[in-house]
């Protein structure tokens, strides 16, 4: 198949917020009526609404519906849910309700939520969210974080916090490593990424000692949208009782230069959104291809192929093979489409082309 290239495209600019959401949309573990969440995400969504941002990152959302329920809050702007993770609690039966999610205004080309892995006896919670989205001719990935956090359940607390330390360090290698290990081998098109979050961690207080969770990225070429700003200027985790005002919640940007990052106050949850412009390169883009006469198919003389949609979104988490054993794609994943029946469609995830129920998508 020949292709054409189209000339250089101009920079772009893509607007990306991330915000712990504090339980959302009940505050806390407990649940609240029906009504009461009504409340907490329209008080979310008229703060995110002026913000306008093309990606928001978040944390502490119980699921995918209410991610939805958020998404359609935010009218009139439009967005769509790419990933919304499905984390199992550590030491309790069933999901968490602390997930981490990636909404969108434009489709993402591939999305996916994966737990941390224990690690030399270091465990992380929970894990992160993924989508890759085409912006400006650019193909950018995008992670949502919300790693360990300060609790310490236990008497020994300079124990606790060690512990706590290595395992927000541990997430981080883990995330350069899937960029490096994954991305890179899978999605070579990739190189420019944004990582944001709840990092639960900053280099202004002693308590973190010599923790190395953000400095990892910056060794790696990420760069800290933060940079630069006064402590006062960056804070958003509000102080309460003992414990002071904090930088928890970032944006790093790699292969991308962050703007000012703006903070805005706000009583709809414990952290404040974090909210930057990222500019993109310029780059070639492809376009429309033009079929080689052997790949016509019979009946399409004129050389138009059968209709096949290019993505397939998940409606219900499906099981697949995978060359050391199983693993259930979540259900929000969006996945490029290799072929398609009546019956069945094949999907390229990663490496695999595992082919899935046309029932369990959102194909007609």
């Amino acid at each position: 198949m020949l292709a054409s290239v189209a000339p250089t495209l101009p920079a772009a600019t893509v607007r990306v917020t991330t915000w712990n959401l504090e339980w959302f949309p009940n505050g806390s573990p407990k649940e609240l009526p029906a009504s009461e969440q009504d409340k907490r995400i329209a008080a979310a969504a008229n703060v995110l609404r002026p913000l306008n941002p093309d990606i928001i990152l978040l944390q502490e959302v119980r699921d995918y519906d209410v991610c939805a329920r958020l998404a359609n809050a935010i009218a009139p702007r439009t967005y769509q849910v790419a990933i919304c993770s499905a984390f199992r609690e550590p030491f309790t039966p069933g999901v968490g309700k602390q997930q981490v999610a990636i909404l969108a205004k434009l489709p993402a080309q591939a999305a996916w939520s994966e737990s941390w892995k224990a690690m030399d006896g270091v465990d992380p919670p929970r894990g992160f969210a993924f989508a890759w989205f085409k912006i400006g001719g650019t193909d950018v990935g995008i992670y949502s974080l919300h790693l360990k956090s300060n609790l310490i359940m236990k008497s020994d607390k300079t124990v606790e916090a060690h512990k706590n330390i290595r395992k927000r360090e541990v997430a981080i290698d883990q995330l350069l490593n899937h960029i490096r290990d994954v991305i890179a081998p899978a999605m070579p098109m990739v190189k420019s990424f944004v990582v944001g979050g709840d990092f639960n961690t900053n280099v202004d207080q002693p308590d973190f000692g010599q923790e190395t969770t953000l400095t990892k990225l910056t060794a790696a070429g990420f760069r800290n949208s933060m940079e630069g700003a006064a402590p006062v200027q960056r804070i958003t985790h509000p102080g309460s009782g003992p414990y002071p005002d904090a930088t928890f919640d970032y944006l790093f940007g790699s292969n991308l230069v962050p703007a000012k990052p703006l903070i805005t106050p706000s009583k709809a949850s414990d952290h404040y959104p974090v909210t930057c412009d990222f500019s993109l390169g310029g780059s070639y883009v492809q376009t429309t291809p033009v079929p080689n006469r052997s790949q016509v198919q019979p009946g399409n003389e004129d050389g138009k192929k059968a209709a096949v949609p290019q993505f397939v979104t998940l409606i219900q988490p499906v099981k697949i093979k995978i060359a050391y054993g199983e693993m259930v794609l979540p259900r929000g994943l969006k996945l490029p489409v290799i072929s398609r029946n009546g019956q069945s469609v094949t999907v390229k995830y990663l490496d695999e082309t595992p082919t899935i129920p046309v029932s369990a998508t959102d194909l007609k």
